[in-house]
């Protein structure tokens, strides 16, 4: 600091160490200050009404607005679910249960072309890789020193399940086949069951299906 101030005087005598020296704070300041600037600019909120109100964040302090230091532990509404979870009572995965699924649980979604398409389009996404294109349990990723074939789905115990089995089991899954409830939601579930009873009809039609 000391050299600079005297270069400065030999270049302009005028002008006292005082001034050099608040030049070169100034200039060591912007240093520091415009960088963090640029970082700091986007996390700015100028209009943050919506972010922030007089109420407690769970497992936050609320002391400011109760006027005293508590942490939020309130219990959420009753029903309360996380955006994108939906709820299902049954969870395990034997043979009862898959039976009571059935005998439970209806397929809200109607037998339309369009409700086909779009349970192809989704059996394609997540059930060809395994069970392959006409669920026979012959995917691209199954084979020696690969993952094993799961079971056909045209065995007379698949092609006997009802719907609500079928969604049971993509759900939580079977064996070695896991579940699907976070990757799938249930509304594009009932679709696959739909396009699973293509491929049974497909492989195994009934009168009616040769005559068209």
């Amino acid at each position: 600091m000391k050299f600079i101030i005297e270069k400065l005087e030999q270049i302009s005598p005028k002008f006292s160490p005082t001034l050099y020296k608040s030049v070169i704070v100034a200039i060591l300041a912007s240093a520091f200050v415009i960088p963090l600037a640029f970082v700091a600019l986007p996390y700015i909120e100028l209009f943050n009404d919506m972010a922030v109100q007089r109420k407690g964040n769970p497992q936050s302090m609320h002391g400011w607005l109760f006027n005293e230091e508590l942490v939020v532990e309130r219990m959420p509404v009753a029903g309360t679910v996380p955006q994108g979870i939906f709820p299902y009572p049954l969870t395990g995965k034997d043979k009862e249960t898959i039976a009571l699924a059935g005998e439970l649980l209806v397929n809200p979604a109607e037998r339309t072309m369009e409700n086909l398409e779009r349970g192809r389009y989704l059996y394609n996404i997540y059930c060809y890789p395994c069970h392959g294109e006409m669920g026979l349990g012959d995917g691209p990723v199954i084979g020696p020193d690969r993952f094993p074939a799961p079971t056909s789905q045209h065995t007379e115990v698949v092609k006997n399940y009802k719907d609500g089995s079928i969604f049971h089991i993509i759900t939580m899954g079977k064996e070695k086949m896991p579940g699907y409830a976070e990757q799938i939601p249930p509304g594009d579930r009932w679709l696959i069951v739909r396009y699973i009873r293509v491929l049974h009809r497909a492989l195994d039609p009934e009168p009616e299906d040769l005559e068209q």
